[in-house]
């Protein structure tokens, strides 16, 4: 087994005062503050091959710019386009990044972010140097399933230790499921949140050490500072301060840096990515286009009729948000609900190939082998129970689904959660993009991968 090699990056982009900020709809307001540093973050291992993890503090990027974002890197790196992972840590106080514009195909100007990104991949690779890798776990209980009560999360934080040749800590990697909300739409401050909260106490306790996020299966996690996610309830997205997100960083960080540390190192490693496309229909594309518009268009008059609007009547995506929030406002929750729901599902179903890129477009799945863990990276936010299956067809093989990896196709729930029955008054179904088992489809997508890799 070849011996590896690894590099280590972190560059801060500057985010500019008085620009638009991502993540919520209700926030009010540009960006008044800085309360911590944004970053690029890198990490490069190459032993009989290579991978190359690229993080950013932001919230998300659309797919075109990630892949726009890995083809440079590969340009100036020689690191195959395959070998890398652009992803978002998520924060939902980080800039806005385009998203939208990218969506209905036009073009925006430089992105700090981006061209952060490329630097820290090519320090990364540059500044790769013989070292030694290790894997090890923590715990973390930090979040709560926002969709049911006590529902289920995944405490485990998936840690990955680096050492330079003489065994001090080089990077640490750390993946774990939980939204960066801590803040809320009333901040005005960029920040990181708990990840660079967690990533500062990691490299206080492991000095010399560059820490590294990545988000792992989290779309129906919320911080535990944050009540049961309900459609009909007003006033949600406000957040809890910086001294509660402070907090719960400090919380993961001290857990990761004890894990980090209890982490034997070795020599030699195996390191290995690669990636496929597969078509996946969305919404109700799955039995063909003349299906599917015709559920569209009945989805559009139940949509109509929750609401009281003509039945004939379709406006723009920003007119049905403004009367859902008008024609529902100061209803009875329970009634609010399921009115709210209906027009909220044929605006997903609406919208889908726009988000997509097409009904049936050919979405990336990747894997990367760290040592003994195995990563599947996904273009989505991927909930819990798809983290989990991913973690039962491992067998006891350490990994984790890192989500919103090279760009964000909205949200993946596991095809149990469609199923579940208040499923379609669920935010996390109703921002979903694909057909019911597009998760199922990705993780198989991952197995073959895996396969391939190890053989």
């Amino acid at each position: 087994m070849t011996a590896l090699r690894a590099g280590v990056a972190r560059v801060a982009f500057d985010a500019p005062l008085g620009g638009a900020m991502m993540g919520y709809g209700a926030r009010q307001g540009t960006a008044q503050a800085r309360h911590d540093p944004l970053f690029a973050r890198a990490l490069y291992l190459a032993a009989e091959s290579e991978a190359l993890l690229v993080e950013l503090d932001v919230c998300l990027l659309a797919p075109a710019h990630a892949e726009a974002l890995r083809a440079r890197i590969a340009k100036r790196t020689g690191v195959a386009a395959r070998h890398v992972l652009v992803g978002c840590i998520h924060t939902h106080s980080g800039p806005e990044t385009g998203l939208f514009t990218a969506l209905l195909g036009g073009e925006d100007g430089p992105a700090a972010w981006l061209d952060a990104g490329l630097r820290a991949a090519e320090e990364a690779v540059a500044g790769a140097a013989p070292a030694r890798f290790g894997v090890g776990r923590a715990e973390a209980r930090i979040g709560r399933n926002r969709r049911i009560a006590a529902g289920p999360i995944d405490p485990e934080v998936l840690v990955a230790r680096v050492d330079r040749a003489d065994r001090s800590p080089l990077a640490v990697l750390y993946i774990h499921g939980c939204h960066p909300t801590v803040l809320g739409s009333e901040n005005l401050a960029y920040s990181a949140d708990w990840p660079g909260a967690a990533s500062r106490a990691v490299e206080a306790a492991l000095p010399g050490a560059t820490a590294l996020f990545a988000l792992g299966a989290h779309a129906d996690v919320d911080p535990r500072t944050r009540d049961l996610l309900d459609l009909a309830a007003a006033g949600q997205s406000v957040g809890a301060g910086f001294a509660a997100m402070e907090a719960l960083g400090r919380e993961v960080g001290e857990a990761v840096a004890a894990a980090a540390a209890a982490i034997e190192t070795a020599e030699r490693a195996p390191v290995a990515s690669d990636a496929c496309w597969l078509a996946l229909p969305v919404q109700g594309a799955e039995s063909g286009e003349p299906a599917r518009l015709a559920a569209l268009e009945a989805s559009r008059a139940r949509a109509a009729a929750a609401l009281g609007l003509e039945a004939d009547r379709d406006p723009g995506v920003v007119e049905w948000f403004a009367l859902i929030d008008e024609r529902t406002a100061g209803l009875p929750r329970l009634e609010a609900r399921p009115r709210i729901a209906a027009a909220r599902a044929y605006l997903r179903d609406r919208t889908a190939p726009r988000f997509a890129g097409g009904v049936a477009p050919e979405v990336c799945a990747q894997v990367i082998r760290l040592g003994p863990a195995w990563l599947l990276a996904l273009p989505a936010e991927a909930t819990v129970d798809v983290g989990l299956e991913w973690k039962r067809r491992l067998a006891g093989a350490p990994g984790a689904v890192v989500s919103i990896a090279n760009g964000w196709l909205r949200y993946l729930p596991h095809p149990c959660n469609f199923a579940e029955p208040d499923a379609g008054e669920k935010y996390e179904i109703l921002m979903s993009t694909f057909a019911p088992d597009a998760a199922l489809r990705l993780l198989d997508a991952g197995d073959a991968l895996r396969a391939r890799l190890s053989a």
